[in-house]
């Protein structure tokens, strides 16, 4: 997809490590879209989350199927994607969206979640989609920060061994 630099799972969404270190990874990136239903409806996070960008990067946050229609128009300018959870680019792949690599990045233990990698915790529905999304030939990897190594999901013992 044309101009969708990088597509990040964060449950955090903005916080310092998107903004200071991913954008220096991605320096053609002007642009950060958010796509999470909830924050996109949440006037007080659209505000802050405009205030913790830096000047000269764009941001929106939008709910799934605004975003998907954004995508399926194109993309004006080299865009970050962020997503809080697996499930919303599910939703935006069965509208027809194809995705070439995601990154997952903070995604903690909650209810019904399992440790996946280090600090990374996934549900087995969760990890489900990353099987989809794997043998639909979308790249999964794992790297919370750019300064850590990258780790391919398919990779993983928990994939390996069947397990989800």
């Amino acid at each position: 997809m044309t101009n969708l630099e990088f597509v990040r799972i964060d449950d955090r969404l903005i916080h310092g490590q998107v903004v200071a270190s991913w954008l220096h990874v991605y320096p053609k990136v002007s642009h950060i879209l958010v796509v999470d239903d909830k924050t996109s409806k949440d006037q007080f996070m659209l505000d802050m989350f405009k205030m913790l960008v830096p000047s000269g990067i764009t941001i929106d946050i939008k709910s799934v199927d605004d975003a998907a229609g954004i995508l399926k128009g194109g993309l004006k300018k080299p865009t970050m994607m962020i997503v809080k959870e697996p499930l919303t680019l599910k939703k935006m792949a069965d509208q027809g969206i194809k995705f070439e690599k995601i990154n997952i990045g903070g995604m903690g233990m909650t209810s019904g979640r399992k440790k996946l990698f280090q600090n990374v915790s996934a549900s087995d529905p969760e990890r489900q989609i990353f099987k989809e999304f794997m043998a639909a030939g979308t790249k999964v990897e794992v790297q919370i920060i750019p300064a850590s190594k990258t780790v391919n999901v398919a990779t993983l013992t928990v994939f390996d061994a069947g397990i989800i």
